[in-house]
């Protein structure tokens, strides 16, 4: 029972790995006004931009007074055009007739003719407006939606009007985008809004759906959510008053962070519990590894930050998932080194002729247990760091959590370094806690199995091919 519920816990830990932990992406309420003019069409836009993101963007607050002053606007602005107009302003526009086949007049390029960002009580506002030479007429269609491949903002098309066509049309509203049809210019003038679906229904509906397929894996990261925003309150309170309370549960919270973040999506749980089923090791070599894939993942995110902090970027949580997909494709090559390391050592372990050696134990009066014997073939590798545990802790630990980064940020943007070091100590030993508990499982279980040994070389050769696999899966997805 107990290897049937390990392997369970390594096949869940292992489809967990197949997901990214990424920072919750920010909604954007949209809102368009279309003016229609002789031979052009006039648009202005707006994007809302919700108090929470706004609260998020610390790093644009050089003199950490806790307010955006004009120059710093400014840079928020600039940096925000900056990425808008590598990805077109991440506006989809279409122009065709309704029913005859012809080419799509599809926008490749906006000209912005005026562009404003405003801040209010509310949160953030983006303003800008542009102009097509396209003239709106009877049987065509213009499309106009809002998307960002990328993963940045999630738009939700709030409204859209109008202005100045003199015929019928009928206005249809989805979740990202929005459409008009015009209509024939010798019907009576009217103006039919005809929404595709109620938006308050759309949401209300995702939201009772989202509850039906509420998952471990979708908890946890609502867990995570509500204990990140626990800590910049705590992280504010500390800069503010710098309360004794504030630090207790500053390093409680970051432990539950540990604790919950490794519970979570992540290969390094598969990984840790495969090596240590692999391979012949003590509870004090658990322990080791444990403690230092944590702190290497933990300290990883810490030097992202400090790159995105000097470097000023507006857009976080693209940045975060290329670096994932970097780090996480290095991890996929040492695990396939190691797990092909470990192979060709099986190998010339059988290659070698078998020597009988007596066995050696040693009692204590007080403590009576054997404290080593030597078998046909010892592979006690207990007492030493290996280039395998080393490879191990690197996989395990070099892809960096958005999450962690985010608290980072958070902390060196109000000046409190030693507060931020604190925190990341402390979620390291929430997340050592979970991987050590993972590793002395299969510890366990090895141990029990030592006494069949057929079961114990199903162990190590399937736990060297699940390592392989492993990593070929992170390498290709």
């Amino acid at each position: 029972m107990r290897f049937v519920a390990l392997v369970f816990f390594v096949f869940q830990s292992f489809l967990w790995s197949c997901t990214v932990c990424t920072n919750e992406i920010p909604q954007v309420n949209v809102t368009a006004d279309v003016t229609s003019q002789k031979e052009k069409t006039v648009f202005e836009v707006q994007w809302r931009f919700h108090k929470q993101f706004v609260d998020n963007l610390t790093q644009y607050d050089i003199n950490e007074n806790q307010k955006f002053e004009i120059n710093e606007k400014l840079l928020i602005q600039d940096s925000l055009e900056s990425y808008l107009k590598e990805y077109h302003y991440l506006t989809d526009i279409e122009y065709k007739h309704q029913k005859k086949y012809t080419k799509t007049k599809y926008v490749e390029n906006i000209k912005i003719l005026s562009s404003k960002l405003l801040f209010d009580d509310k949160g953030m506002e983006f303003q800008y407006t542009f102009e097509l030479p396209i003239t709106l007429k009877n049987s065509y269609k213009l499309y106009l939606g809002f998307n960002d491949e990328r993963g940045n903002f999630n738009f939700i098309f709030k409204n859209m009007s109008l202005d100045d066509y003199p015929h019928s049309y009928t206005l249809n509203k989805g979740f990202y985008f929005a459409e008009i049809l015009f209509s024939d210019p010798n019907i009576i003038e009217k103006k039919e809004i005809k929404p595709t679906e109620n938006e308050d229904n759309i949401i209300s509906k995702e939201i009772e759906q989202e509850k039906k397929q509420e998952s471990i894996l979708s908890i946890l990261e609502k867990k995570l959510t509500q204990i990140k925003n626990n800590l910049k309150e705590i992280l504010k309170d500390i800069k503010e008053n710098n309360n004794i309370t504030s630090y207790l549960w500053l390093l409680f919270f970051s432990f539950l962070y540990g604790i919950i973040h490794a519970i979570g999506p992540g290969h390094g749980k598969s990984l840790v519990s495969s090596y240590f089923l692999q391979q012949d090791k003590s509870y004090l070599k658990a322990f080791s590894v444990a403690s230092l894939i944590a702190i290497v993942h933990t300290f990883s995110a810490f030097l992202l930050t400090l790159v995105i902090y000097t470097s000023v970027g507006f857009i976080f949580n693209s940045t975060l998932v290329d670096v994932e997909k970097v780090t996480t494709k290095i991890s996929a090559v040492i695990i396939i080194i190691i797990a092909l390391y470990l192979l060709w050592q099986k190998y010339k372990q059988r290659q070698k002729p078998v020597k009988f050696v007596a066995a050696t134990i040693t009692t204590n009066k007080l403590s009576p247990k054997v404290t080593h014997t030597n078998t046909l073939s010892c592979a006690c590798n207990s007492c030493k760091t290996t280039s395998t545990d080393l490879g191990v802790i690197l996989a395990a630990g070099i892809i960096p959590c958005p999450g962690t980064v985010t608290v980072f940020l958070f902390t060196i943007s109000l000046g409190i370094y030693f507060v931020g070091f604190v925190s990341a100590l402390f979620m390291s030993i929430g997340m050592s806690l979970v991987i050590f508990i993972t590793a002395i499982l299969s510890i366990t279980i090895r141990h029990t199995a030592t006494k069949n040994t057929t079961l114990i070389r199903l162990l190590e050769y399937g736990s060297l091919f699940f390592i392989l696999m492993l990593g070929v899966i992170l390498i290709v997805i």
